[in-house]
């Protein structure tokens, strides 16, 4: 495996989303948003509910998304509500202080690896047992404060959710994830450009994009071919869990 930077190329252009600029009170909202910390953290989940309840819910609780519809209205009552504001600031302090707790240098560092982690149910990576024990080994590891690296896939697809046809028969309904509106980072390199993975497969060379999920102290990689400098063919091997034929799942 080599590493690389990223490439010059020609601008491949995509949808443009608008999102809301948080004021500067409220930005310690989008630092927490993006570490899974407040999945089992009960002050900051019951926070982000009651910055805006319905958007809570539409947003399927991912706070990310929460906030990046977050209309300006709202959040000026939200710097004026004086409670409110204090129990930002509350959590965001329990929120720092955990994070701030250094490792133990006399306990070994330990490599993680797994094809699924189910951490939260908008990370579609995982789809049953197997992910749910690696996302709680995670959970304990960072509570524990294990010097641990995490590795993984991210999957555009995940897994899938059934409806039934009209003749009674399982369909199979894969939606694609909005990277953007996950709780997740791309990695940089040293020049601020996309770290991108050279891997040796047979003949030629597959790429990956590195992202990086906060899972309270523990750092989680994840990898995706699912982007331009790729064929079509080792583009899809990102696509899902466990999905493709044998060679498909023989490169994961």
């Amino acid at each position: 495996m080599i590493i690389k930077s990223s490439y010059s190329n020609t601008p491949v252009w995509r949808d443009i989303h608008v999102h809301a600029i948080l004021p500067q009170e409220l930005r310690p909202l989008e630092e927490i948003a993006h570490n899974l910390w407040w999945v089992w953290n009960e002050q900051a989940k019951d926070l982000f509910e009651d910055i805006d309840p319905k958007g809570w819910d539409k947003s399927n609780r991912n706070p990310v998304i929460l906030l990046q519809n977050l209309q300006s209205e709202r959040t000026e009552e939200i710097v004026k509500d004086a409670e409110l504001m204090d129990r930002i600031h509350r959590t965001y302090d329990a929120y720092h202080a955990y994070m701030q707790v250094p490792h133990n240098s006399n306990r070994p560092s330990i490599a993680y690896f797994s094809m699924e982690y189910g951490l939260a149910n908008i990370l579609k990576i995982y789809s049953g047992g197997l992910g749910i024990l690696a996302g709680d080994y995670l959970k304990e590891a960072s509570d524990s404060n294990v010097n641990m690296t995490a590795v993984g896939f991210l999957y555009r697809y995940g897994y899938f959710t059934q409806s039934l046809s009209v003749d009674g028969q399982q369909i199979a309904n894969y939606e694609a994830q909005n990277f953007g509106n996950l709780p997740i980072r791309q990695v940089n390199d040293e020049n601020g450009q996309p770290l991108i993975l050279e891997v040796p497969f047979h003949d030629r060379i597959i790429y990956s994009n590195v992202w990086k999920v906060a899972v309270g102290r523990i750092n989680l990689f994840l990898m995706d071919t699912d982007f331009e400098r790729n064929s079509e063919y080792d583009r899809s091997i990102t696509h899902q869990l466990y999905g493709g034929d044998w060679e498909n799942r023989m490169k994961q």
